[in-house]
């Protein structure tokens, strides 16, 4: 198992109105292609203007077919458009995480 740890950094005051497109337009397409989000949160202390999103899958394999088959998706492609002419982010960063020998997230 395998989690995409997602970390977006919005721009000053952008946070909410990036947020509010995701959840209209990006998060539902998410879920279908990716299934349910591990976790997502926002920063409350500390860095501010971020969210941070965990997505678990079963392998490398597993994220790359169903990243693909969304990214092939035109309605997708559309909603990355719109994240970048809005101009909300300032920057996107991910990283592949595997549990410790000691932590079973469940399935």
């Amino acid at each position: 198992m395998i989690f995409d740890h997602r970390t977006y950094t919005a721009r000053p005051n952008k946070l909410s109105h990036f947020l509010k497109l995701y959840e209209d337009v990006g998060l539902p397409m998410q879920r279908h292609y990716l299934g349910e989000p591990f976790g997502f949160f926002q920063t409350h202390i500390g860095d501010l203007s971020r969210t941070v999103h965990l997505w678990k899958y079963e392998s490398l394999a597993d994220r790359e077919d169903r990243r693909d088959r969304m990214e092939a998706d035109p309605e997708w492609q559309a909603y990355r458009r719109k994240v970048i002419e809005t101009d909300y982010l300032l920057d996107m960063r991910n990283q592949i995480l595997k549990p410790v020998s000691f932590f079973n997230p469940g399935k």
